[in-house]
């Protein structure tokens, strides 16, 4: 799945699954990134996060690319 552009300077929704379905999706360690932004998100780290800051996050503490 390719990232959705439009979205990176949208605010990621902790509160809404498919949010956290769509970003974990773009990664080849779908499981791994999803548990990785619950956490995130219940520790209030990517609270007010944009999409892209998000997926700065991930290259940054899980060593993923950020998806094109």
């Amino acid at each position: 799945m390719a990232r959705d552009k439009a979205k990176d300077d949208l605010l990621f929704n902790c509160s809404q699954d498919h949010e956290l379905n769509y970003v974990s999706g773009l990664y080849a360690e779908k499981t791994k990134v999803k548990q990785f932004l619950i956490d995130n998100c219940k520790n209030g780290v990517i609270k007010n996060y944009t999409h892209k800051q998000v997926y700065e996050l991930i290259q940054k503490k899980l060593g993923y690319s950020i998806p094109v």
